[in-house]
């Protein structure tokens, strides 16, 4: 007898139907929807070619880093500095990002120093920007400081595309002369894989670049147009979406602008000859200008400076033997006590507070160096 507790489960799913090889039919018919994706495929650059052609849009040039971008409308080279520089005559250089711009302030130093101080400085700029400041404004500019300082956050130094990518690369064309042999031969050496051969392809095949300048503006106006349909009220919409937008609206927060540094950026071996540190030592050495490079202190969190991994520790005593090793300076304020939460403001960032406490920090610890 059956047990009348005992639960039963019964699969009434329709059984699978036994696979059929495709017919003849069928067959054709996906060798014809692949043949047509190929001629798309093909035929698409041929069309874009004509559009640009019938529209009469100027052909674009290549820029200085053809290993990264196909032709387009640079920014010019600003040479101003290098006269200023050289009016000037600096004793100190500070060369960097928000990270440099955020910690030294050029008053409080003068103030303790009794010497002039230049700052060249970018926000959201990367090594690229900063060996091109140095090689292109301050090496032509004649001075000889006492020392450059180079500021950077962990493994930023030897990451030739950090800080590089279409939405900062306007700020690189201002460091940038009209060919950068140099700086294209390490960027084409970092870049991996072919997918940036196979864009650059498409790029100059279907003058991809050309293209966008019209493309762009027609469909952000088409959008906009929806939205306002009247000309004159939608410009003023424009402008008042774009201010809303902008930075001064943005909330602070202890995660803005932390870049992580991670394990896979921190094989220095693996990095150091494919990036611009060689050329700065070098420039710098033929130049007779003394360098020092500042590794800047993350955010602290509970009360304590932020964890490293091992990987990260390894690459920073080998940055430093590098560096040191080839006649430039290193200084690291990982660790240094007087660099408390409280300087802190928005991640990496200090406060205006702690602007003019890290600066009075820095003369103390590097002492030497301001005689």
């Amino acid at each position: 007898m059956s047990d009348p507790g005992r639960s039963v489960t019964v699969d009434v799913r329709p059984p699978t139907p036994p696979s059929r090889p495709l017919t003849h039919r069928a067959r054709r018919a996906a060798a014809l929807q692949l043949a047509l994706a190929a001629l798309a495929v093909t035929i698409a650059p041929i069309g874009l070619r004509a559009l640009n052609y019938v529209r009469r849009t100027p052909r674009l040039q290549p820029t200085y880093l053809p290993a990264l971008e196909g032709p387009r409308e640079r920014l010019p080279f600003d040479a101003a500095p290098v006269g200023d520089l050289a009016g000037m005559n600096p004793t100190y250089v500070v060369i960097g990002d928000s990270m440099a711009g955020s910690r030294i302030d050029p008053r409080v130093l003068t103030e303790l120093t009794h010497r002039p101080i230049a700052p060249l400085l970018q926000p959201a700029s990367g090594p690229a920007w900063w060996y091109l400041a140095l090689k292109n404004w301050v090496i032509p500019s004649g001075i000889h400081p006492r020392c450059v300082f180079i500021f950077f956050r962990d493994t930023n130094l030897t990451n030739a595309l950090f800080r590089l990518d279409d939405q900062f690369r306007w700020a690189v064309d201002r460091v940038a002369l009209d060919r950068e042999d140099e700086v294209n031969a390490v960027v084409a050496a970092r870049q991996s894989g072919g997918l940036y051969r196979v864009r650059d392809f498409v790029d100059r095949t279907a003058l991809a670049t050309e293209t966008r300048e019209w493309v762009e503006p027609g469909v952000s106006a088409s959008a906009a147009r929806i939205v306002e349909p009247y000309r004159k009220k939608r410009a003023d919409f424009l402008v008042k979406l774009n201010e809303r937008f902008g930075l001064d609206h943005l909330r602070p927060m202890d995660a803005a602008d932390i870049q992580l540094a991670e394990d896979r950026d921190a094989d220095f071996d693996a990095y150091v000859g494919r990036s611009f540190l060689p050329l700065m030592l070098r420039d710098a050495g033929r130049a007779a200008l003394p360098l020092c490079f500042v590794r800047v202190q993350r955010r602290p969190a509970g009360g304590r400076p932020p964890v490293q991994s091992p990987a990260l520790r390894g690459y920073v005593a080998k940055l430093r033997a590098y560096i040191e090793s080839h006649g430039a300076m290193f200084r690291d304020d990982y660790g240094d006590p007087a660099l408390t939460l409280d300087l802190y403001s928005d991640g990496d960032h200090l406060s205006p507070s702690g602007r003019r406490r890290y600066t009075e920090v820095f003369y103390v610890r590097l002492r030497p160096l301001f005689p």
